[in-house]
């Protein structure tokens, strides 16, 4: 009956750990770093965006737009328009929309970031 229990709590366990996965897509440019999280939870998937300033001086940009979308796939696609950086020159938004799930780890993701009359675009690989 013991073994039965055990055996009955590592299946729960594992199952609940199927239900349940991140994703983090990474990628750099000139100015900017940029880390999207996806959390696939039950039938459900929320994106995490942080972004990093790598060293314009954080006073001088007044807002930024950003938009993220999946290159292959086209399911991720969100942004948003005039947010602001904290003052380490960082912006975190950590619970963006949700989708059913669909983004694997293959997928590869493109991010424009526009401030101050400048934009870059680049790509974000899953790490």
């Amino acid at each position: 009956m013991k073994k039965l229990f055990i055996l009955l709590i590592f299946f729960l366990l594992s199952a609940c750990q199927m239900n349940k996965s991140d994703l983090t897509f990474v990628g750099e440019s000139e100015n900017w770093l940029a880390e999207v999280t996806v959390l696939q939870t039950k039938g459900e998937e929320t994106y995490q965006i942080q972004l990093t300033n790598k060293g314009i001086n954080v006073e001088e940009i007044d807002a930024i737009h950003y938009y993220v979308e999946s290159k292959n796939n086209g399911v991720i696609n969100f942004g948003e328009n005039d947010v602001t950086l904290n003052q380490e020159g960082k912006y975190d938004n950590k619970s963006f929309s949700s989708n059913f799930p669909s983004t694997t780890s293959n997928d590869e993701l493109v991010i424009k970031i526009d401030w101050n009359n400048t934009s870059e675009i680049f790509d974000l690989r899953s790490k």
